[in-house]
């Protein structure tokens, strides 16, 4: 019964971030393929999806979401590192653009 209800919350999670990623799309392309990693022909494909393949995408009990931070060593650093909030907003910022 726990597996289930852990498929269920995947499958809303999916479901939630797709659409978030389709309506980042939809405001501000260029800001969204950059906070979210896309390639354009991604950004495309995912923005021209319908609700029944995107429902489908996240049902499929795969999770669709992948961390940005590939380096965990530089993640905990700033989770260690008590800066002032703007320069761990920047760093973050830094962090997040060099994973690609």
């Amino acid at each position: 019964m726990e597996t289930t209800k852990t498929i269920e919350e995947f499958q809303e999670l999916n479901l939630a971030y797709l659409l978030l990623i389709q309506k980042m799309l939809s405001e501000d392309r260029d800001s969204a393929m950059f906070r979210l990693k896309l390639s354009s022909e991604m950004a495309d494909l995912i923005s021209s999806m319908s609700i029944r393949e995107i429902t489908w995408l996240a049902t499929q009990g795969q999770f669709v979401l992948r961390p940005c931070a590939d380096n965990a060593e530089q993640l905990a650093h700033i989770l260690r590192s008590k800066r002032e909030t703007g320069l761990t907003h920047t760093h973050l910022a830094m962090l997040m653009a060099s994973t690609r």
